[in-house]
């Protein structure tokens, strides 16, 4: 995280080593394990919201439903 970030309390990016090597898929499933970790005793629908917040902060992408194996 940059010191302008640290500065203003917003974080913009996964910080954790190797985060920006990340793949789309593994990105979105550390913003969800952080989510959860963050806001899982909130409920369902907070969680969601701060996900989408999340999604839109880090410019990650939500996968398409229809997309994923059975």
């Amino acid at each position: 995280m940059s010191a302008a970030e640290r500065d203003n309390g917003v974080q913009s990016e996964p910080v954790m080593d190797g985060a920006t090597d990340a793949t789309n898929e593994e990105k979105l499933h550390g913003l969800v394990e952080q989510v959860q970790h963050d806001h899982g005793d909130e409920g369902a629908g907070v969680m969601a919201d701060h996900l989408r917040d999340r999604l839109e902060e880090t410019g990650v992408e939500a996968e398409d439903p229809a997309s994923e194996v059975e």
